[in-house]
């Protein structure tokens, strides 16, 4: 006989359509659907459409809490929506649970959320304790590796003041729910569904084929690393979410999104490329297919030294993040935001390998740039 070990529950897989799932995904969707993310247009077209200070709010909230943007997730896990009793809820449900919640219970979110950028760094900082000899020095230092797109003087007035916080948190949720999800997912609700439906039996077979299966992607090796605790396993449809992988990892919880129509189109035997990826004379979309506002972003995120000095770096090859850190000689949080503005532009690319994203310039996507700037030349010339 084996060795006597403590047993653990079997992993439980559901293929499942969430309503308050949904609207993190599409939360977060809409905070990278910047031109050149090569997500979907519809996603970029939304997201420049927001009123202003309702995208203001959408950058802030996704920017405090690493590139996994933990504190959205927060207050819609605290929800449960994977419970029996919570599977068919509806937005009013979400929202009266989350008002009935506390100002304290806003900033303990907040505060589990920076927690978990520091475990996933392998970093040794708690949470100040406003002892320190000085607490707003301390404050900056804990709030840097989590800072993407928002600032420090930004992010520490909130967490100051959680009935702020709390007030701002539900604005964003309700802002996006009334101005984009709302009549969208109740127009694709039958596809998300169906999609479900066709789910369940990959579902039934396991993680791994399911995970393949559903999302045309070999499962993480990030992911696999964080499956100790997990004890079920969702996969929800998404309308919006293409071939990328996206995905909650919350013990004991995992949600997975994957692509509805396309799960839809490969189940029909239909398969086109998705309209994400090729531009409509099947080239691969450049800066100049998608108009100014790629072109704005691109310059934006070359208008600063140090991004400069990382395209230099990966002209050569691809590095993952620490290897840029070593040779720019500043901080890894500072290198984090710097590759993540350049990602956002579309100008590089991530691989994921061995647990850690390698970066590369997008060639293709530069020399677009560097042609629509000629045009420009051409242009102003000619006049």
């Amino acid at each position: 006989m084996g060795e006597l070990v403590a047993g653990r529950p079997a992993l439980r897989l559901d293929a499942v359509v969430s309503l308050p799932l949904d609207l993190v995904s599409v939360m977060s969707l809409l905070y990278r659907a910047v031109p050149g993310s090569g997500l979907d247009p519809w996603l970029v077209a939304t997201r420049r459409s927001l009123p202003p200070a309702l995208r203001a709010d959408l950058d802030l909230l996704h920017g405090f809490s690493g590139r996994l943007l933990y504190y959205m997730e927060e207050p819609v896990v605290r929800f449960a929506p994977l419970a029996p009793d919570r599977r068919d809820a509806d937005f009013a449900d979400l929202t009266t649970f989350l008002d009935d919640l506390s100002a304290a219970d806003y900033r303990a979110m907040a505060d589990h959320a920076l927690a978990r950028v520091h475990r996933d760094l392998g970093s040794d900082l708690a949470v100040p304790s406003g002892a320190e000899p000085d607490p707003e020095t301390a404050w900056r230092r804990y709030l840097e590796p989590g800072l993407t797109t928002a600032t420090a003087e930004e992010v520490l007035p909130l967490l100051l003041d959680p009935d702020r916080l709390k007030t701002r948190t539900l604005d964003l949720l309700r802002g996006v729910w009334e101005t984009v999800s709302r009549d969208d997912y109740a127009a694709r609700r039958p596809e998300l569904r169906e999609a479900a439906r066709l789910a369940q039996p990959a579902a039934d077979r396991g993680l791994g084929l399911a995970f393949a299966d559903l999302t045309g992607n070999r499962l993480p090796a990030t992911l696999v690393g964080g499956l100790t605790d997990v004890e079920c396993i969702a996969f929800c449809p998404s309308a919006h979410l293409g071939t990328f992988v996206s995905y909650i990892l919350y013990p004991p919880d995992l949600v997975v999104f994957f692509g509805a129509p396309e799960l839809i189109a490969r189940r029909a035997g239909n398969v086109p490329t998705p309209a994400n990826l090729v531009a409509s004379n099947g080239a691969t979309p450049s800066v100049a297919d998608l108009g100014d506002d790629a072109l704005l972003a691109a310059l934006r995120a070359l208008g600063d030294p140090n991004r400069l000095r990382v395209l230099e770096l990966l002209g050569g090859d691809e590095l993952y993040a620490q290897e840029i850190v070593g040779r720019l000689g500043i901080a890894q949080s500072a290198v984090s935001r710097h590759l993540a503005l350049l990602e956002r532009a579309g100008l590089l690319t991530v691989r994921p390998r061995g647990g850690m994203k390698y970066y590369a310039v997008d060639r293709p996507r530069l020399d677009a740039l560097a042609e629509a700037l000629r045009a420009l030349g051409r242009a102003s010339s000619a006049t």
